[in-house]
């Protein structure tokens, strides 16, 4: 009949009164008919039994009635209980997904060169020549002593029992490799193979070659007209420039003529009224003209 005590603390102001007042009546009812009634009235309830009995079944049921009535929870209470209840659980949380770029795909690592390797007392067995890059040693111990694999200059593998196996990876160059058993004594006794590591060499760079200037065209020569005759040069020009020089003959003497350079060429003979050429590459200074009959002196610049 009696409520928890958690349940009173949830219970609104006005629940908590209306209890208190019924339970109060009751108890007073209670203590009257059980100490006050008895001591006015020795032979309470006496003719008034069947009274009292009522009135004690409607204490009774009436105080049920109270819990009932004011021992319920107040809706309102459960509305805001369950309110609080669904703000205190957590909401799951996701996780924003990122998207990662597809990053471009490298280069593949070269598949490794498994050789097979066989070691006993005291020898080592494999292929007597190898190919440079990554090469995987899978040893296998045939003997009755522990031995293992090392590469001079370079790593070696871990100890392998008898009747036991073992790997060893290392990269290769080309040359000649020497493989041994770093177990003491055992290299002395025979345990060391030098093998032929081939393959291509670092390339090497090829000589830049220079390409010569192309050769500057021939400057144009120079044209002279010559005039030749008894016994007179006549040049359109008194000075000429150095360099290449054609000289344009003609004739206008009875007799014939050829023109020449001293030092240098000459043209042929040219008869009466015909023409000739005479090329020649001219220095700065003076430069000397003469026919057989006289000389001409013509300064070039």
């Amino acid at each position: 009949m009696w409520l928890d005590s958690r349940v009173l603390l949830a219970l609104s102001t006005g629940h908590k009164v209306g209890l208190a007042v019924v339970g109060a009546a009751f108890i007073v009812f209670a203590l009257s008919s059980s100490f006050l009634f008895p001591r006015f009235r020795p032979q309470f309830p006496g003719h008034g039994l069947r009274a009292f009995i009522i009135v004690t079944f409607v204490f009774f049921f009436g105080m049920l009635t109270a819990v009932e009535v004011f021992g319920a929870e107040p809706k309102e209470h459960k509305e805001s209980a369950s309110t609080e209840q669904s703000t205190s659980t957590p909401a799951p949380t996701t996780q924003p997904t990122t998207t990662v770029p597809n990053a471009p795909p490298g280069k593949p690592a070269p598949t490794p060169q498994v050789v097979q390797v066989t070691e006993k007392e005291f020898k080592i067995s494999l292929a007597p020549t190898l190919k440079a890059g990554v090469v995987t040693f899978q040893i296998k111990n045939v003997g009755a002593l522990a031995h293992d694999l090392a590469v001079v200059g370079g790593p070696k593998s871990a100890l392998i029992p008898a009747k036991g196996t073992g790997t060893l990876t290392v990269t290769l160059k080309p040359g000649t490799t020497e493989l041994y058993c770093s177990v003491p004594g055992h290299r002395a006794a025979g345990m060391d193979l030098k093998v032929r590591v081939t393959g291509k060499s670092a390339a090497k760079p090829k000589p830049t070659t220079t390409a010569a200037p192309k050769p500057k065209p021939a400057a144009a020569p120079q044209v002279v007209d010559v005039t030749e005759k008894e016994f007179k040069i006549i040049l359109a020009t008194t000075a000429l420039k150095a360099g290449p020089v054609a000289f344009q003959i003609k004739n206008t003497g009875a007799i014939a003529h050829d023109l020449a350079i001293t030092g240098g060429p000459k043209s042929a003979l040219i008869k009466p009224g015909g023409t000739g050429t005479l090329k020649a590459t001219l220095k700065a200074g003076t430069v000397e003209l003469w026919p057989k009959e006289r000389d001409w002196k013509s300064r070039t610049c």
